[in-house]
């Protein structure tokens, strides 16, 4: 059965009580068994003691006493001749009496002893405790122990009163005879105040070393107990902790002088008078810690006015230690016991009363008031009592120490218990807490998308105009709403982190790459304010070893900062090598940062002070989010600001390599093919089915390969290159693909600049293009849309979200390509059957009159015929010299058939006839100037048709015919039969394909202008 725990302070209490009364009982009950002889009229019989015994005999009893004489074995007639008096051993001669009157303190005297002994032979020997205040000693005519010199003059005279052994030889004798030679002059209780001891070289050896042990045991243990509080001190800041180290230094120096008088034996030439300061000081210090120890252990119980006073009478003391002779020092020093008992009296008594209030730990309360009651107790007996200090078992000062140890350990254990719980408590509530800014912070992307995307409309006009005021709120909406949306990426970020949650996925990364992106991304934000934003990282120079993704992230928060505190100016990212380390910087011309913040600003939801209202601020998160970043790459991150001036942050980065130097097994994976050969169906795939093309522009290994795989085992045809450069030398055959999935982050032309570049060739219907970014935020994504992205795909990224974004694109660019189709077989389906049949009929009557002319229109009609029905290409693009081929084929037939009324004349740079442009756009266009133009007119009229080459092909076809009339309506809101079909569904399929449709400039009675726009797209160069 284990035992309570709630037991176990009244066990220890239990046993303390039997240790104490054991160490007084054992040694009362040896006195008071054992039959020790006493000497009498100056003579100790031995004779019935065995030599051999292993225990001392204490020299007490009646000895000779030579008052004001310092007697020597030379001086033995004298000492023969002359009665001495008597004198008890131990004892002090002040309080002797010698003809009717006490003794002085100050003065010199000779005791005298003779020992009868039952052997002759042996080593002896003697051990002193305390011989005030120096002395010498003879046995049997030789000098054998000596601490100080005695001498008749205080002048002459050497103080020191050490304990100390000495040993000598019978050599043949059976009597010692022992002289003491004993001399004060600044002391007080003179003379041989405690026993000596006699026996044998092992027994006195053995004493010695026992009395030693003790006191340097305890001595050891309070210095080492005091080292230890005086540690936890400086860890826990508590003031009874701080005492309580310093009380048991005083017990520690205490020690070192009291008793055995270590420090003096450890430190030979030191004189007495600073031991004994010492020594009194030590005593004192015992009193004013413990007192100061008991008053803060017990603040609410302990009088402030009763401490006071304490601290002011101790202080009086010292003060008359320092500064007060030798000479007086009897007078306090024997004060010192009531004063001892009063003080240490007050301190058990408000022990006590916390222990009756049933403290937890009162029993340690009570022992410890148990053991300062022994300890003033045997400090009388050893001060006024003259018991011996090793008389009794010195167990009261380790017991005080260890109860009130236990007392303090208890409580700090229940104090730490009590924070544990506290702690779990919290890290519960806690964990609430990072749950619901989680869950709130992802409840809260639906409607800030909402808030954002509806004031974007607003301001786009989707309601109608708007005044510049309704403007500008919407326009503040929108930026709360970016803010917002900012602040929930960063909430989640930080949850992330702090749950340790978050790993880094180094790589070997060229900063330009980033940082122009991340730069080009914050485009959008300083548009409309005069600040400009510069990239001086060197293209292919700094390389750093780092997670792409999160360096993007840090480079972006500290940009946000910079943007953030700068009105106008500049935002400068920098970087330069530092040994093993790239320091990047972020420099701005903003307001700067007190010196007192520095550190402060990259504390979590700390902020400099409120944002204006212009600019709404966040909680603080984004730089502490950076600097963890920075630390979990192993670099640093601090800041360099100056009021008015700007600011400077600079992070560090492990520096890593260019691609060109990996190291040999980084260059032989990164050079291996990555292209899904087309004879590698899954054998899932069904038969008969196309596979479409997916092109992977990544420059990491890794990655391309993972797409490969995914999209390789859902059936698409990939192929992969590991530069955008490999993409613009291929521009001219990227129409057969039918998706680009292109990673933001390249060295040498990034993402975005890739993306911008294919657009200019290809629209988002033609080649859709699919972002890989380590970023989503809502800046992020409106620069890669203004690039010309389809989509976004945010690393890291879930295999299913991939296969769900590619198979929406692909089938975008299916449903393209279907809708391409249909129009072109309505476009087909314009040409009208009394076309035909005016066709043939002309043919007809020109096979009568004019054979030739008949045969060339035959041969124009079956151009016509070939050109409007077969299309081998199904995107829906045709060159220029093949649309031209089909409008003069049907010009001629209208020629022939209305003769000198129709005119058309072409203007056809021949520079431009490989370009690519939409089927089926001039033919409708010239038809609908000639029906709805010309044809209008009695007198007919001419179409000019204009192709030439400025930054984009312009197209012009012009007409003198009726021209549109003046109604106030807009041509493209007119009814078919005023425009026709054709022209209405050309608008709608340039406008599709390049935001810009037909420009149609119209006069009523002076004709139509018609203006096209094609960019150089689709291959065009």
């Amino acid at each position: 059965m284990l035992l309570n725990y709630r037991h176990v302070p009244m066990i220890v209490f239990i046993l303390f009580l039997v240790i104490i009364i054991s160490s007084f009982a054992i040694p009362m009950y040896k006195l008071a068994t054992e039959h020790a002889p006493k000497a009498e009229a100056g003579v100790l019989d031995l004779r019935s003691w065995s030599c051999a015994a292993t225990d001392t005999v204490k020299l007490d009893g009646e000895w000779a006493f030579y008052w004001q004489e310092l007697l020597t074995p030379a001086d033995s007639a004298r000492l023969e001749a002359q009665p001495p008096g008597l004198i008890a051993v131990p004892g002090n001669w002040d309080s002797e009496k010698t003809s009717g009157r006490e003794l002085p303190v100050n003065g010199y005297a000779t005791y005298r002893l003779k020992v009868l002994l039952p052997c002759d032979q042996g080593a002896y020997g003697i051990k002193t405790s305390n011989i005030r205040a120096s002395n010498q000693i003879y046995v049997n005519g030789a000098l054998v122990g000596a601490s100080g010199k005695p001498a008749a003059s205080p002048e002459a005279i050497v103080h020191r009163n050490t304990p100390y052994t000495a040993y000598f030889e019978l050599n043949g004798q059976r009597e010692l005879d022992i002289l003491v030679q004993v001399a004060s002059f600044k002391s007080y209780n003179t003379g041989i105040v405690h026993a000596i001891s006699f026996g044998n070289q092992h027994a006195i050896a053995a004493l010695a070393e026992y009395n030693m042990m003790i006191d340097g045991a305890i001595a050891a243990g309070f210095f080492f107990i005091s080292l230890y509080f005086f540690f936890i001190y400086f860890q826990r800041v508590s003031k009874e902790l701080l005492y309580f180290s310093l009380f048991g230094f005083s017990c520690f120096l205490f020690m070192i002088t009291h008793y055995d008088r270590i420090l003096m034996k450890m430190v030979p030439s030191l004189d007495v008078m600073p031991q004994l300061i010492l020594e009194n000081l030590a005593a004192i210090g015992v009193l004013a810690f413990f007192t100061k120890y008991t008053y803060y252990l017990l603040p609410e119980l302990y009088s402030v006015k009763i401490m006071r006073a304490i601290d002011g009478l101790l202080a009086c003391y010292v003060l008359l230690i320092l500064f007060t002779p030798a000479t007086y020092n009897a007078l306090y020093i024997l004060s010192l016991i009531p004063l001892s008992i009063t003080v240490l009296g007050v301190s058990g008594y408000y022990l006590i009363r916390a222990a009756l209030q049933k403290r937890q730990g009162s029993v340690y309360l009570v022992m410890s008031t148990l053991c300062l009651a022994v300890l003033v107790l045997n400090t009388m007996l050893n001060t006024l009592w003259q018991a011996d200090g090793h008389t009794f078992l010195p167990v009261a000062q380790p017991l005080l120490i260890i109860s009130m140890s236990l007392y303090m350990s208890l409580t700090y254990t229940t104090a730490f218990q009590t924070i544990t719980q506290l702690t779990h408590k919290l890290s519960a509530m806690d964990k609430l807490k990072d749950e619901f800014l989680a869950n709130t912070s992802h409840e809260f992307k639906s409607p800030l998308n909402g808030i954002i995307n509806i004031s974007q409309s607003l301001m786009d006009g989707a309601r109608g105009a708007l005044t510049a005021p309704q403007q500008d709120d919407l326009r503040l909406m929108r930026d709360v709403g970016l803010r917002l949306s900012a602040l929930v990426q960063d909430i989640l970020d930080y949850s992330r982190i702090k749950n340790r949650d978050l790993a880094i996925r180094p790589t070997h990364v060229d900063l330009f790459t980033i940082a122009g992106v991340v730069l080009e991304m914050h485009e959008f934000i300083v548009r409309n304010k005069p600040l400009e934003l510069v990239n001086r990282v060197p293209r292919g120079v700094y390389f750093i070893y780092a997670d792409e993704n999160r360096l993007h992230q840090i480079i972006r928060n500290l940009i946000d900062n910079a943007i953030k505190y700068t009105a106008k100016g500049t935002v400068t990212v920098t970087a330069a090598y530092h040994g093993e380390e790239v320091w990047i910087s972020v420099s701005d011309t903003g307001r700067g940062i007190p010196a007192s913040h520095f550190e402060h600003i990259f504390y979590s939801y700390e902020q400099l002070e409120a944002e204006p209202p212009s600019l709404p601020g966040g909680v603080g998160l984004g730089l502490s989010i950076t600097r963890q970043l920075v630390e979990l790459h192993g670099g640093k991150i601090w800041v360099e600001s100056e009021l008015d001036i700007g600011t400077t942050m600079t992070f560090s980065m492990p520096r890593g390599e260019e691609r060109d130097r990996l190291p040999p097994e980084a260059q032989a994976e990164r050079a291996k093919p990555l292209v899904a050969a087309a004879g590698e169906p899954s054998a899932a795939e069904a038969p008969g089915n196309e596979r479409l093309n997916v092109l992977i522009v990544d420059d990491d290994y890794s990655n391309l390969r993972t797409l490969l795989n995914i999209l390789t085992l859902n059936h698409y045809q990939a192929s992969a290159v590991s530069s955008g450069d490999e993409v613009l030398r291929r521009l001219d055959t990227l129409n057969q693909f039918d998706l680009c999935i292109i990673d933001v982050m390249m060295p040498g032309i990034s993402g975005l600049d890739l993306t911008r570049v294919i657009r200019e060739h290809y629209s988002l219907l033609e080649l859709p293009i699919l972002l890989v970014t380590a970023s989503n935020r809502m800046g992020d994504l409106e620069a890669g849309f203004l690039a010309g992205a389809n989509d976004f795909l945010p690393k890291p990224y879930d295999q299913n979200e991939l296969k769900s974004r590619v198979k929406t694109l692909v089938q975008l660019k299916q449903s393209a390509g279907q809708l391409v189709q249909k129009e072109m077989a309505f476009l087909q389906a314009q040409i009208k059957p009394h076309f035909i049949y005016n066709t043939l009929n002309t043919i007809l009557s020109f096979s009568h009159t004019d054979h030739i002319k008949a045969r060339k229109l035959l041969q124009q009609f079956s151009i016509y015929l070939r050109y409007s029905f077969d299309f081998k290409d199904h995107s829906g693009f045709v060159s220029l010299e093949q649309e031209l081929s089909l409008l003069q084929a049907y010009v001629e037939i209208e020629q022939a058939r209305f003769g000198d009324l129709l005119s058309v004349t072409f203007r056809i740079d021949p520079s431009v006839l490989g370009w690519r442009i939409p089927a089926l756009i001039l033919q409708p266009l010239v038809e609908n100037a000639i029906h709805h133009g010309i044809m209008k007119k009695e007198d007919g009229g001419q179409v000019i048709v204009t192709v030439q080459l400025d930054e984009a092909l312009l197209i012009t076809i012009e007409d003198d015919g009726e021209g549109l009339p003046d109604d106030g309506f807009h041509w493209s809101d007119r009814e078919p039969r005023h425009t026709g079909v054709g022209l209405k569904n050309i608008h709608k399929r340039l406008l599709a394909l390049y935001d810009e449709g037909i420009e149609l400039a119209s006069r009523p009675g002076e004709g139509t202008r018609l203006t096209l726009r094609i960019p150089r797209r689709n291959g065009n160069l």
